[in-house]
């Protein structure tokens, strides 16, 4: 998994509010048995023209894009941030989706309400796929979503090492102070899933699985 430390690029505004899992990776999808090639697939029933979506084995053809699709403008092409509104991620707990949004190109996904922005296994699934959920309260929020709203090309800079997210708009910078578990943070900025981090201790498992008494020793085939 790729280090998130510091991250800036051009910010993309989606201001839907209660996006579920079923129209950020449509259930039709799920059949595919690859963890790769998702990206075409992020809001394929809204991002694509009616017909357009691509077939499930073949994710790279498609018919052409919607141009009434926010993440669809010329300004929104080539982000790698996110803005969202409150409860991104409802619904269903398909992990799919959080791989939709990262192949897509997304480092972050900025949402709207602390303790709301996002539903709980959507954000956990964030967490352990490299791909960074921030929940800002709503004025600051509103800050970030006024920008890109009011620019053209707004990017905007994570830092997850001091925890700041400073937007660059208008030619100006606002920096903003943004809230990530310290557990949560030290696995992104070491690349780190829960996995990974276990497997860290694997010498002090070894040498404590040596001194169990042998019917308590794990079977080895």
């Amino acid at each position: 998994m790729e280090p998130f430390v510091s991250h800036r690029g051009r910010v993309a505004l989606l201001d839907w509010s209660d996006v579920n899992t079923d129209l950020i990776i449509p259930a039709r999808y799920l059949k595919r048995i690859e963890r790769t090639g998702y990206g075409p697939l992020l809001f394929a029933d809204k991002r694509y023209v009616d017909g357009g979506a691509p077939a499930p084995d073949a994710p790279e053809t498609h018919g052409a894009e919607n141009p009434d699709f926010p993440l669809n403008s010329p300004e929104a092409k080539g982000s790698t941030l996110l803005v969202v509104g409150p409860n991104f991620g409802c619904g269903s707990s398909r992990e799919h989706a959080v791989w939709a949004v990262a192949q897509a190109g997304y480092r972050a996904v900025i949402a709207k309400g602390k303790d709301e922005g996002f539903a709980d296994i959507f954000e956990g699934n964030a967490y352990n796929n490299g791909l960074l959920p921030i929940e800002l309260p709503p004025a600051d929020w509103e800050v970030v979503a006024d920008g890109v709203r009011n620019g053209k090309n707004v990017e905007a800079t994570v830092d997850l090492q001091n925890l700041t997210l400073t937007l660059h708009a208008n030619g100006s910078d606002k920096v903003i102070k943004i809230d990530v578990p310290e557990g949560q943070r030290n696995r992104l900025l070491k690349g780190l899933d829960a996995i990974g981090e276990t497997l860290q201790l694997d010498s002090k498992i070894s040498e404590h699985e040596a001194k169990l008494a042998a019917w308590l020793t794990p079977a080895v085939a």
